[in-house]
């Protein structure tokens, strides 16, 4: 079970379901999940992970997607196809992204399942559907959701920070380099989840590495760091270095780690 943060106010569950990049295997793909009901990206098999943790994909309201990339995206059928056909799990599911999220995702289904498929998840699940943009600023299923536009190899790409009342501001950078969007997510953010794709150097395909987060976590030092979307493992002075089925407790005071 993961431990309490230490501070004021209403504490906020983070778990790091998949902490790795896209090909290393140093971890499954991106997903990341806020208090069990808001989930950031679905690379990795949350259906399949989640109950590992104690925890369950019924609880679910909100899928937040940052950019189109596989690893970020491409387990989000299985996702769905678990809520529509399986009794345990429930409709009423909420999916925002940049523009197109809608049309890919229905694509992703449809390619995969046939739109035979796609059908009966629309019938059961009733998705609705919410365009987010830079500068976006909106109560979604309970929770406030702001957007900024990063810059990566694929576009539209988002940066989010996540907030309930009353409890900690939970960011995450989705694939990026050094850009305001990013810097405007870290400012806002009590803890921030951030990628680390690079280690010994810059690496290709529009990420962070080592050396930039560093300077970043000197830059902000009042936000607090967990570092996922790993090619390698190594310390951070500074930051939590994730693992997949990391959980936190984390509070506006301070993050604690299991």
């Amino acid at each position: 079970m993961a431990e309490t943060a230490a501070g004021s106010g209403e504490t906020t569950r983070l778990t790091v379901i998949g902490s790795g990049d896209a090909f290393s295997g140093s971890g499954c793909n991106a997903a990341y999940l806020v208090d069990e009901r808001v989930l950031i990206d679905c690379g990795a098999p949350v259906h399949a992970l989640l109950p590992r943790a104690g925890m369950s994909a019924a609880s679910i309201d909100l899928v937040l997607i940052t950019h189109f990339h596989a690893d970020h995206t491409y387990m989000l059928p299985m996702l769905l196809g678990s809520r529509a056909f399986t009794g345990e799990l429930r409709g009423g599911l909420v999916i925002g992204g940049p523009p197109g999220t809608k049309e890919y995702v229905l694509r992703l289904l449809s390619t995969g399942y046939g739109r035979h498929i796609v059908g009966l998840i629309d019938e059961s699940l009733h998705l609705e559907w919410v365009v987010l943009q830079d500068g976006a600023d909106d109560v979604v299923a309970g929770y406030r959701v702001r957007a900024h536009a990063v810059v990566h190899s694929t576009g539209p790409s988002l940066a989010y920070t996540v907030e309930r009342d009353g409890a900690a501001v939970i960011g995450f950078s989705g694939d990026t380099t050094l850009c305001p969007g990013l810097r405007r997510a870290i400012a806002s953010a009590d803890v921030m989840v951030c990628e680390c794709t690079g280690w010994d150097g810059p690496t290709e395909g529009g990420h962070l590495w080592r050396g930039e987060l560093e300077q970043l976590i000197a830059e902000y030092p009042d936000t607090r760091f967990v570092l996922s979307h790993l090619r390698t493992r190594g310390p951070i002075a500074g930051a939590i270095l994730a693992h997949d089925l990391l959980s936190l407790d984390v509070s506006a005071a301070a993050p604690a780690t299991r």
